[in-house]
């Protein structure tokens, strides 16, 4: 992890092929989906607030299914919006 926030930081988040070669068996789709699922440092980690909930309610009636829009506006992945608002129902 800490060789794949290197590369990150050095050559961007538009290089995965270039910073697949800096890492043994691991291919660029691989590395972004750890970038992007899990290292990025702006995805929070922590447990999600009231106001969290009710901003993904909200966006999840507006734009139902349309995860990777919500995501960014959230500032949780995909998956954490998927996984909570599943939860919540």
């Amino acid at each position: 992890d800490e060789i794949l926030k290197a590369a990150v930081m050095k050559y961007g988040k538009n290089q995965w092929s270039r910073i697949a070669s800096l890492l043994h068996r691991k291919s660029a789709k691989q590395c972004k989906a750890r970038w992007f699922e899990w290292l990025d440092p702006s995805i929070k980690k922590t447990e999600w607030s009231r106001e969290e909930d009710e901003k993904l309610l909200h966006l999840a009636k507006l734009m139902p299914t349309q995860w990777r829009t919500i995501a960014p506006i959230i500032g949780r992945t995909a998956a954490q919006c998927l996984e909570r608002y599943e939860f919540l129902l």
